[in-house]
């Protein structure tokens, strides 16, 4: 199912989503590359014994994963890291459906409103990312608290080329710290299934889009 050379999405919980590249396949164990930030495209670390999730194509829309642990961490003649974990049973390997985990890098225009009984002047910012779920978007400060609902403005195109405008309340469910703003992680919520459905399809042609552009498979946009 695996093949060296093949590119791979990693995940490690509350710090990093990258990609990589299988080094070598020998025995059951996976050697990859050191992962690249999705964002910010810089090489990052991985422990010996932390636990990652590795997501992988087959085909061109079909999404797997599974879970691991990096039992080892080496430099080669190059000094290049290389990570190894072990290939699970196929039994432990899933597919995604696409509503679950396409989340593409893209910037919109975003309007920020308050909700619920909040009271904060409304702002222009922009997205970074976005899913039929979700989006992440960057403020200055948190107008709100974890937990806590706003209503974000935002407009995209349909597969028609015709744009739509969304306000969609959101919960904020994360606060990214960084060195000059925030990064707000946003749940959609109250989002009818017609709309999910459009969001889902826009995420769907940005990323083939990148994949024509770049001819990698995970999109860094």
């Amino acid at each position: 199912m695996l093949k060296e050379g093949q590119e791979l999405r990693v995940e490690v919980e509350d710090r990093h989503e990258g990609k990589t590249k299988i080094a070598a396949l020998i025995d059951g164990v996976v050697w990859i590359e050191a992962p690249s930030d999705m964002d910010t495209l810089k090489t990052f670390f991985l422990h010996e014994e932390e636990m990652i999730r590795v997501y992988f194509f087959k085909g061109e829309d079909q999404l797997y994963a599974f879970d691991a642990t990096v039992l080892k961490r080496i430099s080669d003649a190059h000094m290049n890291l290389r990570y190894a974990f072990r290939l699970p049973d196929e039994k432990k390997i899933k597919r995604i459906q696409r509503r679950e985990y396409l989340r593409v890098p893209e910037m919109i225009d975003v309007t920020v409103l308050a909700a619920d009984g909040h009271d904060f002047a409304s702002f222009e910012t922009t997205s970074l990312d976005i899913s039929a779920g979700g989006m992440r978007i960057v403020a200055n400060r948190p107008p709100i608290e974890v937990g806590e609902s706003l209503i974000v403005l935002f407009r995209i195109e349909d597969e028609q080329g015709n744009p739509k405008v969304f306000r969609v309340k959101s919960r904020l469910v994360r606060i990214h710290e960084q060195a000059v703003k925030k990064e707000l992680s946003l749940s959609f919520e109250e989002l009818t299934p017609r709309d999910q459905e459009t969001i889902l399809r826009y995420c769907f042609r940005v990323q083939l889009e990148a994949r024509r552009r770049t001819g990698t498979v995970f999109s860094s946009r």
